[in-house]
Formats: structure tokens, sequence, C-alpha cells
């Protein structure tokens, strides 16, 4: 046994050896920009293929790649936004996917390999409190309500809007707490922009399909307006940071928020609206040392804005009056509807709420099969599903939340506010914050970068801490 376990172990010494610059060189491929570019031009490609399925496993399978061959788990979230974003073209496709589930057990090892293998500290920041009553709150709601099978076919929404999520922070932040060579807030603000740029490019192809006539699949437009115009607003603010460097990466702001205008998203034109004018405002006073060029830079900000309303006001207005106020649209939307109808859910149990799973819902009669049966607006979901534990929950979270952003406030903790404020904004009309992956992932990731910034000074080298890293 002895001769066995020396064998092994000169065996493996070898191969770490041989294969030591075979794993370096790829991980210079792929932590490089031109590969995050080409990442972003070859989901670009797959959406105008309509080539979704077979781009999601090709991704998927770069994600275990990147996994078991990186050590920044950095290099892994540009494509995994990209996936996120082109996956939302596969409408009501819960029977094609679930035929892949049988090769979940490899890509749980790569994550498992990744977190183990490369391994850094662990440390509690001040976000992880919020996660933790609202992990309490989702799984209390509608306690006793529900079946243990109609748990496990939940379990998606109980366990990634709860312990999940919890689970998520942890291993995030112990492999983003590391000092790196570059900077962190100009590589993943370029990961963002990158992503929006993806976004948009999808909002130009599904109109594209439909003016040659071409297939668009479950959309009559060619994308998921609610859930690409969601994209859009986090990444808004990103290409703003970027141009404190480099002044033309501003472009990407106003390209995203004319995009957002023609998605027919009624949330996404209306908040994105908002978003926009604070990005402007942020723009204006990060890069303005006196009166006059604010008042310059705001003019600028105005024309840009007018030009944007002007070119597409048919659209805008077709949102605002087909789709929003006109024909009595806004009163019998199935949103106000499920407005009052939380309000009944809450009397019926005030202080657990009737759960997330309860389908007994107006949206909840004609949901997609795995969909969660949603409120569409954050805080009437809070109120019903979760009653008054959840709003004490959900509260905390959002006072934390906004005193990171607010505490040695600095253009990097502005731009990461700005980001959680869009889809803040957006939830409040669709799931957004309800929806695990990606948007509460990357929500909790945001405040994750917050805490970073604040304890910057006191993290230690990258190096110090890839242990067990034979590479």
């Amino acid at each position: 046994m002895t001769k066995i376990l020396k064998k092994t172990e000169y065996f493996l010494a070898w191969l770490t050896e041989k294969s030591a610059p075979i794993i370096k060189g790829l991980r210079q491929i792929f932590e490089s920009i031109p590969f995050a570019v080409f990442e972003t031009l070859f989901a670009a490609f797959i959406v105008a293929l309509g080539q979704e399925v077979a781009g999601a496993v090709a991704f998927v399978a770069l994600l275990c790649i990147k996994l078991v061959v990186c050590d920044d788990v950095l290099t892994t979230t540009l494509p995994f936004l990209l996936l996120s974003a082109f996956v939302t073209n596969c409408y009501d496709s819960f029977h094609i996917f679930i035929g892949y589930i049988v090769w979940a057990p490899l890509a749980i090892a790569c994550v498992a390999f990744h977190f183990t293998v490369y391994a850094k500290p662990v440390k509690t920041g001040a976000s992880a409190y919020g996660i933790f009553f609202v992990t309490v709150a989702v799984m209390l709601g509608g306690i006793g309500r529900f079946s243990a099978m109609e748990y496990i076919k939940g379990a998606y929404y109980i366990f990634g809007l709860g312990a999940g999520m919890l689970a998520a922070y942890y291993l995030m932040k112990s492999q983003f707490a590391v000092r790196r060579t570059y900077s962190l807030k100009e590589r993943f603000s370029l990961i963002m922009t990158l992503w929006g740029t993806l976004c948009s490019a999808m909002v130009l192809l599904g109109y594209a399909k439909v003016f040659f006539g071409l297939d668009t699949g479950g959309y009559s437009i060619g994308f998921s307006r609610n859930n690409i115009s969601t994209m859009l607003m986090f990444a808004m603010p990103f290409p703003l940071f970027l141009s404190f460097k480099r002044k033309w990466f501003s472009l990407f702001t106003p390209v995203f928020f004319a995009t957002l205008c023609v998605t027919t998203s009624r949330g996404g034109l209306l908040f994105g609206g908002v978003e926009f004018i604070v990005c402007c405002v942020y723009w204006v006073l990060s890069n303005a040392q006196t009166a006059k060029m604010r008042l310059q830079l705001a003019g600028v900000c105005v024309a840009v804005s007018a030009v944007i309303v002007a070119c597409f006001s048919k659209t805008i207005y077709d949102v605002l009056w087909g789709r929003l106020l006109g024909n009595e649209n806004f009163v019998n939307d199935a949103r106000v509807k499920m407005l009052f109808q939380s309000w009944e859910k809450f009397l019926e149990s005030p202080v657990w709420g009737t759960g997330l799973l309860d389908n007994a819902t107006e949206y909840g009669q004609i949901k997609k099969m795995g969909a969660m049966g949603w409120y569409h607006m954050m805080i009437p979901q809070v109120i019903a599903s979760m009653g008054l534990i959840g709003v004490a929950a959900y509260a905390f979270q959002c006072v934390q939340r906004c005193k990171s952003v607010f505490t040695r406030t600095s253009k990097w903790s502005l731009c990461l506010g700005i980001s959680y404020l869009g889809v803040l904004m957006m939830s409040q009309v669709n799931p957004g914050e309800f929806c695990p992956l990606p948007f509460e992932l990357l929500a909790v990731l945001l405040f994750i970068l917050q805490e970073l910034r604040l304890e910057e000074n006191a993290l230690p080298y990258a190096k110090e801490y890839w242990q067990r890293n034979r590479f």
C-alpha cells in the first residue's frame, strides 16, 4: 500500500510539472481582455443564429473549464452573465433544459473543485446579516402550508433566495477578498459594459429578425423585454466609471438608455429614464470642477436625452399610451389586481405570509412551468409572501445596503449604488430581485464589492492564499 501511495504521489507531481505551462498559458488567455471581447462577440453570434440552447451548452462547458483552470473566479463572471442574457430568448424552455440535468453532477464537481483547490479566507461582512434575515423570512414564509414535495419543486426559489444566496455570499466574498495585480473596479466595470453591449445587440438582432421575417422564437419582438431591460439597468452606470480614464466609454451609457427606450418594457422605459438621469448627474458632478463646466456638461446630457427621445418618440408613445395609460390599461393590468390581492393575502397571514410557493394569484394561473407565482412587484411580494417578518427582514437589508453605499462615498461606491438602484426600481414592477439567477446573485455581488471597497487596505495579496494550488 505504501508503494502504491508513493507511486501515485510521484505521478501527480510529474503530471503537475508537465501541465503547469499549459495551465499558465490557458490562464493568460482566459484572463485577457481580448478573450472577454471574443466571448461577447461569440454570444452575439449565437443569438444571431438562433442557437441559444447549443450556446448554453458551450458556455456552461467554458465555465466548467475556467473553474478548473483559473484560480481567479472573476474570469467566470462575464461568461455567466452572457449566458444568463441569451438564454432569456429560450421562452418557456423548462422541458428543454431539464434534459441536461444528467450533466449537473459534472458542473457541481467543477464548482466544488474550484472552491476547494483555490480556497481563500472566509470573512463575514455587513451585508451577510441582511441576507441571513431574508433567509429566515423566506424559510418561514407560508410555513405549514406546503407539502415536502412542493418544497422540493420550489427549491430553486426557496433555497436560491434564502440559504443558497447566503452560501453564495460566503463563496464569492472569499474569492474576491484578495488583492489582484489588476484593478478589480475597472475589470468588473468592463465586464458589466460588455454584458450591456450584448443586451443591446440582442435588441438590435431581435428587430432585425422581425424586419427580415425570420424566426423570433417565443417572443414577437425577438427578445425578453423585461429581462433585457433589467440587465441594461444593471449595466448602465459602469461605462461612466470606465470613462474617467477613457472618455469614449461614456458613449455606452446613452446607448444602453436608447436600447431601453425600444425594448417596449414599461418598467424599463420609466425607471430606466430615472436611472439615466441619475447617471447624468453622477457624470456631471464627477467630471466638472467648476459651475461653468457643470452647466456645459448638463447641457450635453440634455441634448443627448432630447436626441434619443426624438429618435424613438413613436416607440415611447406606443409604450406609454398603448401599453400603460390608454384604454384603461393601467386599471386592468394584472399587477393592479395583484396589488389588492397581496393585501388580502397579508390579512390572511399577517405574521408569516402565505409563502413564495403560493400559486393562488392572478399570475399563478398562467405562469410558465418551473416559475414561481410572482406578484411582479417587490413590496407586495414581500408583504403577501412573508408577512411582517419579511417586511422587517427586507427593510433591514435595504437600510444596510444604503448605508454601505454612502459610507466613505466615492465614485466607485456611487457607481455600484446606481446599478443596484436600477434593479431595485425594476423590481417594483417585475420579479427582479426575486430571480435568484442572475439578478439577486448579482445584487449580492455588488454589495460584496462595496464591502471590499471599505476593507481594501486590509486585504491580503492573492498569492498568499491560493492554497493547495500546485500550478
